[in-house]
C-alpha cells in the first residue's frame, strides 16, 4: 500500500487533533472532578490546606494595581469562566516594586505552611497576577487548581478592591459544604489550589472585584509532561507563554 504525502500530512494531523482532545479531557476531569482531600487533613495541623491570615496589599501599591487593572489584561470567557487577568510581566513593566514585594513573602507564607516555600518561576505569566472581576455575571465556577510543579502549590489571595460584592470566594469544607470566605481589611486568604475545590462567586451588577494572587511552591521543578500543559493554560488565559 502507497502511502502519499497528503495522506502522511492528515495523518500526522489527525493524531495531534486527537492528542489535544484528549489533552483537553483529562485537563478538565483533574480540576472538576470532586475529591474532599479536607477529610485527610489534621485540624490541629497549623495549615490545613486553606487558611486566612492577617496581611494586606501595602497601601502604596493600592491606586497604581487598580489602575492597571483597568488599562491592562486579557479578557477570558468561556463556559467555566469570565474575568480578566493580568500577568506578572505586565505587572514588572508597569510595577516592579510590587514584584519584589511578592519575593519578601517566601518568609512569612513558609512559617504559615511550615515548610519552606519559594516563589514560582518569575517567567511563568501566573506567578504573580491581577485577576479582575468587572461584568455583572463575572465568575469561575468550581474547580481545583492544576499543580504543575513537582512540590506543593499554593495560592495567596489578596483584595485590592475593598468594596463588598457578590463575587466572593468559597471552598467545599471538609463536610462537603460550601463555606464562603469573607475577607476583612488586612486578611488574605492562602490555599493549596489542588486540595481545595473552590470557585469564585458570579459579581453582580454595577460591582467591581480585583484581586493580587501570589503563587508559591516547595519545588520549581516541572516535568515535560506538565510544562505543556502549562503552556496551553497560560497561552488559555493570558494569551503569553513563558
Amino acid at each position: 500500500m502507497k502511502i502519499t504525502v497528503s495522506s502522511l500530512f492528515l495523518l500526522i494531523f489527525l493524531i495531534i487533533i486527537t492528542a489535544m482532545c484528549l489533552l483537553m479531557v483529562y485537563f478538565i476531569l483533574r480540576t472538576t472532578y470532586y475529591v474532599n482531600y479536607l477529610t485527610n487533613c489534621d485540624p490541629k495541623a497549623p495549615f490545613c490546606y486553606i487558611k486566612k491570615i492577617k496581611l494586606s496589599i501595602p497601601n502604596e501599591f493600592l491606586g497604581p494595581l487598580d489602575q492597571i487593572a483597568q488599562s491592562e489584561g486579557t479578557r477570558v470567557e468561556i463556559y467555566k469562566k469570565r474575568q480578566k487577568a493580568v500577568s506578572i510581566q505586565k505587572l514588572q513593566a508597569q510595577l516592579p516594586e510590587i514584584v519584589e514585594w511578592y519575593k519578601s513573602l517566601t518568609t512569612q507564607i513558609s512559617e504559615v505552611i511550615g515548610e519552606k516555600v519559594k516563589v514560582t518561576p518569575l517567567n511563568q505569566p501566573n506567578s504573580l497576577s491581577l485577576v479582575v472581576y468587572e461584568k455583572e455575571g463575572d465568575f469561575i465556577d468550581w474547580h481545583f487548581d492544576t499543580n504543575h510543579y513537582s512540590g506543593r502549590y499554593f495560592t495567596l489571595l489578596l483584595p485590592v478592591t475593598t468594596a463588598p460584592t457578590c463575587g466572593n470566594y468559597q471552598y467545599r469544607n471538609a463536610e462537603g459544604e460550601t463555606e464562603t470566605v469573607y475577607l476583612q481589611q488586612g486578611e488574605a486568604i492562602l490555599f493549596e489550589g489542588d486540595r481545595v475545590f473552590h470557585k469564585g462567586k458570579e459579581l453582580c451588577k454595577n460591582q467591581r472585584r480585583v484581586v493580587l494572587s501570589c503563587t508559591f511552591t516547595s519545588s520549581q521543578t516541572i516535568t515535560p509532561p506538565e510544562a505543556i500543559l502549562n503552556f496551553i493554560k497560560n497561552w488559555g488565559i493570558f494569551g503569553e507563554i513563558a
